[in-house]
């Protein structure tokens, strides 16, 4: 059988969560211009594998954001072991039922299934900055089931950051 090009970047995509404030910078050279700051527990997608820069030799990451497609190269840790960037952020787990359905809105859409309080949901294409309700596009991991999902609408919260 063949494997879909969307199918494999699913298997080999790797994603980097924020855990100490940073920068995006334009060049893998850590004195390269800044793109922007990014925020803690901000989500971001390697475009390629990390390198060593070679002034101050710590490694960095091309990777684009997962909320704006802003891409640029990120520090993973400082030379002084301080963390940056860990591996993940793709991972929610399920805080309140809401229903994976077949489509990205949510009205116009049908149901595929249940999703139950604590189950976890790998996620395969995120909601962008503002968009109201955010809806994402994930991989329930009990039984593979694949759908949209809203993370939140309101005030009511039913997938959480693992």
């Amino acid at each position: 059988t063949e494997l879909s090009k969307d199918l494999f970047l699913d298997m080999v995509r790797l994603y980097y969560k924020c855990v100490k404030a940073t920068v995006l910078s334009e060049e893998i050279s850590i004195k390269s211009k800044t793109v922007r700051r990014l925020e803690l527990g901000e989500v971001l997608e390697a475009l390629e594998p990390p390198q060593k820069e070679d002034g101050s030799g710590v490694m960095r990451v091309r990777c684009q954001s997962v909320t704006d497609d802003v891409a640029g190269w990120v520090t993973l840790a400082g030379n002084q072991g301080t963390s940056f960037l860990e591996p993940g952020g793709n991972i929610y787990t399920c805080v309140k039922e809401i229903e994976l359905t077949d489509g990205p809105s949510a009205e116009d859409s049908k149901a595929v299934r249940k999703v139950s309080q604590g189950e976890v949901i790998e996620i395969l294409e995120f909601a962008k900055k503002d968009a109201e309700p955010k809806r994402m596009k994930g991989k329930a991991k009990s039984d593979g089931a694949v759908g949209w999902i809203s993370v939140s609408k309101g005030d009511d919260t039913y997938l959480e950051q693992s």
